[in-house]
């Protein structure tokens, strides 16, 4: 055996006499010491010729920069330890000899966190992929992972990484929005796009599940609409539209990622929107929206017959706002009741007397009172005071709560608002199917069961042929 030279250091650790079996790696991990492969030495052919694994410690050898303006760190000590393995000539295994027994650094305390020893393998590759499919966080996963093998030693930053790589994996050599487009069109979603003038990128693009558009022409009553943010890294707004089922569920009528929130993108979104019906008949009698100008017109466009609410909750948050600016904290209270029953009189006659009682109580803080006058109850009162939007069928939606209710789901789904489109897509997508499934579960219900409270004779003709919601409604 030749003699193998130990470099000068302060600290040299030899390690010989722990190496007495053909277990290399496993005994080097329990000492501290992580065993890699250095070099297979093929026999020649000459005979007693046998393979030669060369086996060493990973901090042999010295770091070579590619580049020197890179910052760079390497854990290489040029470390001498070396073992020469070779095949039994009788059985399987390997005879280990010990050429280099030292080391020429301080050996491991702990192997946890180590990124070579918590490689994943291809089993726990492929349950890290399958659970970022269903959007389980990272952190589940590595819980699942060492609930699985309690020896595991991955660590939170491989877990990422190989959702990273298996997310790039199924894109291939397409671009992102050539990805987006795949994706839509292999669930058979129906949508469209629109690209700028002369150019091939996109402005917008909506699309609907097949699904969705038949709830839509069967529950076509009442839509919802609000856009949302942070559900991507390009800050692009998604519109969301829902609808109302007979159960009493929201179900998602479309969705559009647009470039800006201008009118002629609502215009177009809402456009599409329209297409989804089957006939004219159809056409929504009631669509609810916060108070966003562009929307409001683009909406006056398209559906010029439908009766257009604004959102209640959002135009009490906003009258609340300003009451804490102008009103004294002792009266606040007080005034948002006189508001509240402007909000909700019954009749003209009762909004006059509660608006005269408001004007009268709050004459000393004008600026309040012109607020409440000039920018709500002058131009959209009949948009959302009881008198009036009473006189159309709503069923009951005065705000825009449904849908900030998806949008929620949707975000809890999403996890991150840095994804690109076709995470996000994803996420929708996801959604739309549990959204789909509940909702079909819940006609089975109607159809199935009677509630006990309304098997008396006076129901006996609707029974199995409208929703526990609408028996709840004919009752009350």
């Amino acid at each position: 055996m030749s003699r193998v030279e130990v470099p000068a250091s302060r600290n040299i650790i030899d390690s010989t006499d722990k190496f007495i079996t053909d277990q290399a790696k496993t005994i080097g991990r329990e000492n501290g010491i992580l065993i890699v492969i250095i070099r297979l030495d093929k026999a020649t052919g000459k005979r007693g010729r046998k393979d030669k694994l060369i086996l060493g410690c990973e901090r042999g050898g010295r770091y070579k920069s590619k580049s020197k303006s890179t910052v760079t760190c390497s854990h290489k000590e040029n470390c001498p330890f070396t073992l020469r393995c070779i095949p039994l000539s009788v059985g399987e295994g390997w005879k280990i000899s010990v050429r280099c027994g030292t080391h020429n650094h301080d050996l491991l305390d702990t192997v946890t966190g180590h990124s070579y020893l918590g490689r994943l393998n291809e089993e726990e590759r492929k349950f890290v992929n399958d659970m970022t499919k269903y959007k389980l966080a990272p952190r589940f996963i590595l819980n699942a992972l060492k609930e699985r093998n309690k020896a595991n030693l991955t660590i939170p930053s491989q877990i990422y990484k190989a959702r990273s790589t298996y997310r790039s994996s199924l894109r291939g050599p397409y671009t992102e929005m050539q990805h987006l487009l795949k994706l839509i069109q292999q669930e058979n979603y129906v949508y469209w796009t629109r690209r700028r003038e002369n150019s091939d990128v996109l402005r917008d693009i909506f699309w609907t599940h097949t699904d969705c558009i038949k709830l839509l022409n069967t529950f076509h009553f009442v839509l919802i609409c609000d856009s949302t943010y942070k559900t991507n890294r390009y800050r692009l707004p998604l519109l969301e539209i829902v609808g109302v089922t007979s159960t009493s569920l929201t179900f998602s009528v479309g969705f559009a990622y647009l470039e800006q929130e201008r009118q002629d993108n609502f215009i177009w979104a809402f456009e599409k929107v329209r297409q989804l019906f089957k006939s004219e008949t159809l056409i929504s009698k009631v669509i609810v929206t916060d108070r966003d100008l562009a929307m409001m017109n683009a909406i006056s466009v398209v559906f010029p017959t439908s009766i257009h609410l604004l959102c209640r909750f959002h135009i009490e948050k906003n009258v609340g706002a300003r009451c804490k600016q102008y009103v004294k904290k002792d009266r606040q209270e007080e005034v948002m009741d006189l508001w509240k029953k402007i909000v909700y009189s019954s009749s003209v006659e009762e909004y006059d007397h509660h608006l005269q009682h408001f004007e009268l109580v709050c004459a000393d803080i004008i600026l309040f009172v012109d607020y409440v006058k000039d920018s709500w109850l002058t131009p959209y009162k009949e948009r959302f005071v009881n008198v009036w939007t009473n006189r159309v069928m709503h069923l009951g939606n005065t705000t825009s709560n449904r849908v900030e209710s998806a949008h929620w789901r949707l975000k809890n789904m999403l996890q991150t608002s840095l994804g690109d489109l076709c995470k996000s897509w994803d996420a929708v997508n996801m959604m739309l199917k549990n959204q789909i499934c509940i909702i079909q579960s819940s006609f089975q219900k109607t159809i199935k069961d009677v509630e006990h409270g309304n098997n008396s004779s006076f129901f006996q003709s609707l029974h199995h042929c409208v929703s526990r919601k609408c028996f709840k409604k004919i009752d009350k």
